[in-house]
C-alpha cells in the first residue's frame, strides 16, 4: 500500500471539550474498533440489595484486536501513518496481546510489523501456537531476545538499533512502546470515556478498572 492510499484512512479527530488542558493532542484516528459498545447489566452473586452492577463491553470491540488495546492503537498507528512511517516496532513476550493485536492492525493499514519477542533459549512448540502463530501466519518481522530482558537498558535501546537500520533502508519505522501506553496513546480511553458519557446508561457511582504490573486497580469516577 503506497502512501497516499494508507493516508486516505485517515479521520480528523475532535477531542472532547474537557482535555483542553493537554499539551499534546493527535489530529488523526483510524477506524479499527467497533466502538459505542454498549453498557449491560450484570447479575452477580452477593450483591447488596439496591445495588446494581453494569459493564461496559469494550470485549465486543473486536477480539482479533483484542477489546481495548484497538482504541489505542487508532491513534497510535494514525500517528504513524501521519508521521510517514511505513514500519511499526513493538516489543512483549512470545504470546503477547498487545504484539498480536498492533502486528494484525498494521497490517491492516498497510504498516509493516516488527515485533521484539521475549523468549526462552530453546522455545520449542511456543512460536507455533497462539498469538506467535497468529504473528507469523501474517507475515510479521520476529525478533526474538533473551526472557529477561529489560525495557529500558535492553529493549528499548534495541528498538531504536531497529529503527535506525530500517530508516536507513529507506523503511521509516514508528516505535510504540509496551502496550502503547504513550500520552497519544491516551487518547483511546479518552475517547472511550467520552464515549461512555454519550450513552444513556450511566451508573450514579462510575468505578473504573485499571491494571499496571499486573496489579489490579479501581479508580473512583
Amino acid at each position: 500500500m503506497d502512501s497516499v492510499t494508507r493516508k486516505k484512512q485517515l479521520q480528523r479527530y475532535e477531542p472532547p471539550e474537557w482535555v483542553d488542558g493537554l499539551k499534546i493532542v493527535p489530529k488523526y484516528k483510524v477506524q479499527l474498533a467497533n466502538t459505542n459498545t454498549p453498557i449491560q447489566r450484570w447479575y452477580l452473586p452477593g450483591i447488596p440489595d439496591g445495588v446494581e452492577v453494569y459493564i461496559k463491553r469494550d470485549d465486543m470491540l473486536g477480539c482479533e484486536l483484542t477489546g481495548n488495546k484497538a482504541r489505542k492503537l487508532e491513534f497510535l498507528l494514525a500517528d504513524a501513518i501521519h508521521q510517514g512511517c511505513t514500519s511499526v516496532i513493538t516489543c512483549g513476550g512470545m504470546q503477547s496481546n498487545h504484539c498480536r493485536a498492533t502486528a494484525l492492525a498494521a497490517r491492516q493499514l498497510g504498516l509493516h510489523p516488527h515485533l521484539l519477542l521475549r523468549s526462552p533459549p530453546n522455545p520449542g512448540t511456543d512460536v507455533f501456537c497462539g498469538n506467535a502463530l497468529l504473528n507469523r501466519l501474517i507475515g510479521a518481522n520476529i525478533y526474538l531476545i533473551p526472557p529477561t530482558a529489560e525495557l529500558v537498558p535492553d529493549i528499548i535501546p534495541r528498538m531504536k538499533q531497529l529503527a535506525t537500520r530500517l530508516n536507513n533502508k529507506g523503511d521509516k519505522s514508528y516505535v510504540v512502546p509496551t502496550g502503547g501506553s504513550t500520552s497519544i496513546g491516551l487518547y483511546g480511553y479518552i475517547d472511550g470515556y467520552n464515549e461512555l458519557l454519550s450513552q444513556p446508561r450511566i451508573p450514579a457511582n462510575l468505578q473504573l478498572a485499571a491494571q499496571l504490573d499486573s496489579s489490579p486497580k479501581l479508580i473512583r469516577v
